[in-house]
């Protein structure tokens, strides 16, 4: 719901929105050219029931003033889990039974039964409600609360290799998973006391998981101090001795890039954060390093075989402010100059269960996307980059009722 005041040279703008929805569109405020957010807001905001006040400019200076009202009126949808505690421990928290939950806004789990004698072993049925902070109540969850003794010390699922800079401050925990077969807390100590962060050189850390029972386990990594930064050259150097085993001379532009996408997505699991200040380094650690890294990784690594095949390419960023965070991606020019052939190129990998594939998409497909997603994933500026083919070549079936 929109409405537009007019007070003197001033605009003022309302806006209503449901929780969890992206802010709206600048176009859909006002048809001012080039209006767009100011900085400074914070982008959680539409995840809150609440009242904002958000500001925006025009391409002549202009200011606007959105008045965002954020609303929550529908129920958290959830479904739960069986959960295993260990024997003699604290009472578990109703938060736990809740495997998958769609709720934008804050909320609290409750128990809508009593809670067994954790001092005894076996099989419990448990119910539980979750209300949101607009008092919004689920619908009555049931689980089941098995108590066993636990003699099972916590599983390191992932132990990514390190890399840091001389002086550079390490984040040791950074893409490190641990599970443990009962809830309850894990704790893990790093012991990093090999490590001379100032030399460069390969040292071994040690990290240790306890569970709440005492049960504990052990495992190592490697943390690679560099003395100086990644050069394009060592980049280049690894770049090209893949491309001799992930593709061959017969192949088409087409199939190579294929073979790219699907390598890249094979070898770096994804994180939610990186370094982006440096796409040589970003590329190098998702690939030969560490194996993780979230969408800067992703467009790094891509980008770094699209250069050694001698592409023509453009590198798009996510229009500031439309979407919570950023988001990096290509484009490649499967044609010539004089017939141009451009497609979207991005291997993260794409929500609603990971069945939507970025390698070498249309327009049309990517803008599917943000309707089928219900955001605004996929925002640029569209005038600044070439128009992409209409003709179809990855099939994404799913996105089809959204074209």
């Amino acid at each position: 719901m929109l409405c537009l005041l007019l007070t003197g040279c001033s605009r003022k703008l309302t806006y209503t929105i449901q929780a969890g929805r992206d802010l709206p569109d600048p176009e859909d405020l006002s048809d001012a050219e080039g209006l767009a957010y100011d900085a400074g807001y914070d982008p959680d905001c539409v995840n809150h029931a609440g009242n904002y006040e958000l500001t925006l400019t025009d391409a002549k200076g202009k200011k606007y003033v959105l008045k965002l009202t954020v609303k929550d009126t529908k129920k958290p949808v959830v479904v739960s889990r069986h959960v295993y505690y260990a024997v003699g421990t604290e009472d578990p928290d109703a938060a736990d039974f809740i495997n998958t939950i769609a709720e934008a806004d804050d909320y609290t789990a409750y128990f809508t039964c009593d809670l067994p004698d954790m001092t005894k072993i076996g099989d419990y049925d448990i119910s539980f409600r979750v209300k949101d902070a607009s008092g919004n109540v689920s619908a009555e969850c049931f689980s089941v609360l098995t108590v066993v003794e636990d003699r099972q010390a916590p599983i390191f699922i992932h132990v990514p290799e390190l890399s840091a800079y001389v002086g550079e401050a390490i984040a040791y925990r950074k893409g490190l998973v641990v599970t443990d077969n009962c809830s309850g807390e894990v704790t893990v100590e790093v012991d990093a006391s090999l490590v001379n962060p100032e030399v460069p050189g390969d040292y071994t850390v040690q990290y240790t998981a306890t569970d709440a029972c005492g049960n504990v386990s052990t495992a190592h990594t490697v943390i690679h101090i560099y003395g100086n930064q990644i050069t394009e050259a060592q980049l280049f150097e690894k770049i090209d001795a893949l491309l001799t085993q992930i593709t061959t001379p017969d192949m088409s532009t087409e199939q190579k890039l294929r073979a790219i996408h699907a390598y890249v997505q094979e070898h770096i699991s994804y994180t939610s954060d990186s370094d982006k200040s440096d796409w040589v380094r970003a590329a190098y650690d998702g690939l030969f390093v560490s194996g993780t890294g979230d969408c800067f990784n992703y467009f790094a690594a891509l980008k770094a075989f699209v250069v050694r095949l001698g592409l023509d390419y453009r590198e798009i960023e996510r229009t500031p402010g439309v979407a919570e965070g950023t988001h990096f991606w290509l484009m490649v020019n499967l044609g010539t100059n004089q017939n141009p052939r451009w497609y979207h190129y991005d291997a993260t990998r794409l929500r609603n269960s990971y069945e939507n594939s970025g390698c070498l998409i249309t327009e049309k497909q990517m803008y599917a996307y943000n309707r089928m997603a219900g955001m605004t994933f996929y925002a640029y500026d569209a005038s600044a980059y070439p128009a992409t083919s209409k003709e179809i070549i990855t099939p994404t079936p799913t996105l089809q009722p959204y074209y």
